[in-house]
């Protein structure tokens, strides 16, 4: 073989060897991206389980004691944090904006603190984050996902937004990218849309009933407790189960209607979860 033809085989081989690289870089990202969207509804679906378990508990409570440790523990399960109020402090515990909204590190841009003076999230491992910030997360990494057109994506998010808020974290160029948080998207959705509860999540009216029952001095009245925990369970249950909106017989995965089950439905439609 002469140096011209060996040079030429060398030239194909690593050329191979380049095109191998590419098709399995992409690859690689896009397993190890489906692995976290699992793991991440996985910590969601824990979380409801608990937080259901939670509920049906304080109902059924021997004492307002009993009741309000089980509703602590709904709470814990939307964030990942205790709300402080079993130990009589008036201020209910709660993230900084930026651990709510950037709940991940790539979510923060490390000339942040220099142009706009602040500091990066206290946490950025969603996985500490609850229900609110695995899911942000999960719906994160979909969206991320330009490479794919499997239609379950977006039946997983938009159940997903009901349960967690159809927010998001965006940035505004007019003001030199400085991180804000985005519902302007949704601008056409119907009037239906805005006067629901599913705008910004139907989680948070279990986060809000269960703060309004932690912070309740209910005396002896431990049967308005129990009435106000059976509440919280039913807010809990719709967000498992969704809603059917549009009274068809059917929870569809759309907006107002699919809940964290209907996502995870197709989430192993899609090829994620057990």
């Amino acid at each position: 073989m002469s140096w011209s033809h060996r040079m030429v085989h060398r030239l194909s081989i690593v050329a191979t060897w380049i095109i191998i690289g590419l098709v399995m870089v992409p690859a690689a990202t896009a397993q190890q991206n489906n692995e976290a969207i699992a793991r991440h509804l996985s910590l969601v679906k824990q979380e409801m389980d608990k937080a259901l378990e939670a509920s049906q508990k304080a109902v059924d409570s021997a004492s307002l004691e009993e009741l309000k440790q089980n509703v602590d523990v709904v709470f814990e399960s939307v964030w990942g944090v205790p709300s402080n109020l079993q130990e009589g402090s008036g201020a209910v515990a709660t993230h900084g904006w930026k651990t709510r909204w950037q709940t991940d590190t790539d979510d923060f841009e490390l000339e942040t603190p220099a142009k706009f003076g602040t500091e990066p999230p206290q946490v950025s491992d969603p996985a500490l984050l609850g229900i609110v910030g695995n899911g942000r997360h999960v719906r994160k990494l979909i969206w991320a996902d330009s490479m794919t057109t499997n239609p379950h994506y977006d039946h997983i998010t938009a159940s997903l937004s009901n349960v967690i808020g159809w927010m998001r974290m965006d940035y505004a160029p007019a003001r030199g990218g400085m991180p804000r948080v985005d519902l302007t998207y949704k601008w056409d959705a119907p009037t239906e849309f805005w006067l629901s509860t599913a705008d910004t999540g139907w989680i948070f009216e279990v986060y809000t009933q269960a703060e309004n029952i932690l912070r309740t001095h209910y005396g002896d009245d431990l049967g308005t407790a129990k009435k106000h925990a059976m509440d919280l369970s039913m807010l809990l249950k719709k967000t498992m189960s969704g809603f059917d909106a549009n009274n068809n017989g059917q929870i569809e995965p759309v907006a107002m209607e699919g809940g964290l089950q209907t996502a995870l439905q197709h989430a192993q439609f899609a090829g994620f979860g057990e």
